[in-house]
């Protein structure tokens, strides 16, 4: 009898081990989101999808997921935490060649990249009396557009400015003269396209004659702030109004162009410039890397001005946007509205306001 009791706990030692052991062979986690560019208060889905690919079922497994701050859930709960970094706690069974899928409807409020940073697993033994600990990272990251800046005295300063180039435009129907080519975006009529020239570069390319020249516009953002009080605020108030700006140029079909000496971080890589363009794919470029944007800037807002006005156009419209006027902003624009023969439109940051029709009247235009 002994032995058999003996036989039998040694039988249970040596399970209680190799389970211990071999609790979490092959089982494997992975974390998902359906959309990477999202809205401000935008609901997309978050997903953890845990699979236990082993004949052994796994009794007892406690997971601790990476979660951004500021994470909200969509069925209207609080914050899933106030530090950098939170967890969040779910506890499993998983059967013998299981796969569970956790997903939740959550939104984050603020611009910004947020990182899902993968999971902590606890796993318990046979005898649940042990348990195991080992960390599964990933990186899986969701980009948050700027809110616009909806505000009427804005978009009066920007239909002033380019309802201007609208009139000329009607009083001058009949092509001058053809004064270079471009890219087909697809918004142009097809008498427009140079077959010749778009047989030589293997890839359409549209006449540009002189009065058409005229509707592309350069959005430039400044983000190189010098008084630092509310510097961050300031700039995220930029952000929205170069996202507010572009998308009413897209609304115009005015074909634009933007340029910023901003630091852009993540996948699409740290761009400063994206190039001349109309539709839905040109401004959801811009959009996302100002979701991307960080504070911090490339070169000074000086350098920055003097090798926009080397490579600036003739006849170029302007548009800047600048978190506050300094003297580098206004020897800048006298340079470049001499460059490009045209007035700049100069936006700034209305910086601390206590409502949003206070802090509009910051924007305005240029016009000496």
């Amino acid at each position: 009898m002994i032995l058999l009791i003996l036989a039998f706990a040694a039988i249970l030692y040596f399970a209680e081990k190799y389970s211990l052991k071999h609790v979490l062979d092959k089982v494997t986690f992975e974390t998902a989101v359906d959309r990477g560019v999202v809205e401000p208060d935008e609901t997309f889905s978050w997903s953890i999808t845990i699979r236990n690919g082993k004949r052994m079922m796994v009794p007892y497994l406690r997971l601790r997921e990476n979660i951004p701050e500021g994470l909200l859930f969509a069925d209207g709960s609080g914050p899933v935490g106030s530090t950098r970094l939170s967890r969040l706690t779910s506890t499993l069974y998983l059967g013998r060649r299981q796969k569970v899928c956790l997903s939740r409807d959550v939104m984050f409020p603020r611009r910004g990249r947020y990182f899902f940073r993968g999971a902590l697993v606890e796993a318990g033994d046979f005898l649940g009396i042990q348990s195991v600990t080992e960390t599964y990272p990933e990186l899986k990251d969701v980009v948050v557009k700027p809110r616009r800046w909806d505000s009427p005295e804005l978009l009066e300063l920007l239909g002033g400015y380019l309802g201007e180039h609208f009139v000329r435009k009607s009083l001058m129907e009949d092509p001058i003269d053809t004064i270079s080519f471009r890219d087909y975006t697809g918004w142009e009529p097809l008498r427009s396209i140079s077959w010749i020239q778009s047989a030589k570069h293997n890839r359409l390319l549209v006449k540009q004659y002189e009065h058409t020249a005229e509707f592309s516009c350069t959005v430039l953002l400044n983000v190189d702030c010098q008084n630092d009080r509310g510097c961050n605020e300031r700039l995220e108030q930029c952000f929205s109004i170069v996202r507010s700006v572009c998308e009413e140029l897209e609304k115009w079909k005015i074909s634009c162009d933007f340029r910023t000496n901003g630091r852009i971080a993540g996948a699409i890589g740290n761009w400063s410039h994206v190039g001349d363009g109309l539709g839905a794919a040109h401004l959801e470029t811009i959009l996302e890397g100002l979701g991307r944007m960080t504070y911090s800037f490339r070169e000074s807002a000086a350098t920055f001005f003097e090798q926009e006005i080397r490579g600036m156009q003739r006849r170029k419209s302007i548009i800047l946007v600048t978190p506050e006027e300094d003297a580098a902003v206004l020897a800048a624009v006298e340079r470049l509205e001499k460059m490009s023969q045209r007035k700049v439109l100069v936006l700034y940051a209305p910086g601390d306001s206590e409502t949003k029709s206070e802090a509009t009247k910051g924007s305005h235009v240029r016009t000496d």
